[in-house]
């Protein structure tokens, strides 16, 4: 079963190709919100590289956040437009499990954090001793160190928000502050595309019209006019999916 991944969750992108347990390809673009200009292209060149057709491509998995506004509508918009072009099943995952299943079989409970801005983070806490994430809390936004004082016991903690905060963190928590190997949480599609995958064997997948962000908080701007990098997502929804030009199957 090959599957597409999307992470459009924060400043960085990316795009994985996965057959099964298999990576075939597994890019990041670490470049800011400009991004969505390229994001097809590197999708199409990808593709190609492969020497895969979408009519070779079994379903498509995109990371709901919570994360970046504008990059979460941007790769929604994308991957809604290849799904309704190929008829492709479409699963989300929420990027705080796709950071919790690149810290497999840890000995203590995973805590991920991801930046949220303002001295905010977006936190889930996560058992992984059998390899596979299972979360045991509710996602949450909120001030990091509200989220710091509800840490008891010793953890592991992996994501982008501990990047940030990595200081705040060791003072507050001291020794019972553990820390993923560099490069750990960083947001790679390639697990967003294998968690996908093991929704859609199970036979799970998510409505496209009812498809949206996990934002756990709501917008504080006015809503603007479209901006360029969204017509250009909005652009890649045309009825020819970037990529060989092979009509997929119905």
């Amino acid at each position: 079963m090959i599957v597409v991944g999307l992470e459009t969750s924060s400043a960085s992108a990316g795009i994985a190709v996965i057959r099964n347990h298999e990576v075939m390809a597994d890019a990041t673009l670490e470049a800011g919100a400009v991004y969505a200009e390229q994001l097809p292209g590197i999708l199409e060149r990808t593709m190609s590289d492969l020497d895969l057709r979408w009519t070779d491509v079994d379903g498509f998995a995109i990371s709901i956040g919570p994360g970046s506004y504008t990059g979460l509508r941007v790769g929604l918009s994308l991957v809604k437009g290849l799904a309704y072009v190929t008829k492709r099943p479409v699963a989300a995952v929420p990027t705080l499990d796709a950071v919790a299943c690149q810290a497999p079989c840890c000995r203590y409970p995973v805590h991920v954090l991801t930046d949220a801005r303002r001295g905010q983070v977006y936190e889930a806490r996560y058992d992984t001793g059998d390899g596979w994430p299972k979360r045991m809390t509710e996602y949450r936004v909120g001030l990091l160190e509200d989220v710091l004082e509800t840490v008891e016991d010793t953890v592991l903690l992996a994501g982008g928000g501990v990047d940030a905060y990595r200081a705040r963190i060791v003072s507050s928590l001291g020794e019972r502050a553990r820390f993923a190997p560099p490069g750990t949480g960083r947001l790679m599609a390639s697990s967003t595309a294998f968690l996908g995958l093991d929704r859609l064997k199970q036979g799970a997948q998510d409505d496209l019209n009812e498809l949206k962000p996990l934002y756990l908080r709501k917008t504080d701007f006015a809503r603007q006019p479209p901006s360029r990098m969204e017509r250009n997502a909005s652009d890649s929804s045309s009825p020819e999916p970037p990529g060989r030009s092979d009509s997929p199957a119905d």
